[in-house]
């Protein structure tokens, strides 16, 4: 809930190119936020998933790797189709390894202890 609110205020921010030193303080504080909540979320993932068994971890990673080609795949053909120059391989990449690896390990991140 806190991260839409600061995005809503973020783009308002950015739209309406208010440039004063408290947005600018708003704007890097959300940033580092953003990016620590995206880290933070990655590595409790890798923590949790230890207590998986060995089964469904396979299962989690062949889904994983499964939904990454196809991610990507869908997004080079879109991007083929539409945009015709400029294909940005990197960006693709990395949102299909963002759609993948949340579609796949999503609940993991609230594993209880055992």
């Amino acid at each position: 809930m806190l991260f839409g609110i600061g995005t809503i205020i973020a783009l308002v921010i950015v739209y309406k190119h208010i440039d004063n030193s408290i947005a600018i303080k708003f704007l890097m504080g959300y940033l580092f936020f953003t990016i620590f909540s995206i880290l933070y979320v990655f590595f409790i993932t890798i923590l949790n998933s230890r207590k998986l068994k060995w089964i469904d971890i396979r299962k989690r990673l062949i889904r994983f790797i499964t939904l990454f080609i196809l991610y990507v795949a869908l997004l080079y053909i879109f991007d083929l189709v539409f945009k015709h120059s400029n294909i940005d391989l990197y960006k693709e990449l990395s949102i299909a390894f963002g759609i993948a690896f949340s579609s796949s390990f999503i609940d993991v991140i609230f594993l209880k202890k055992k």
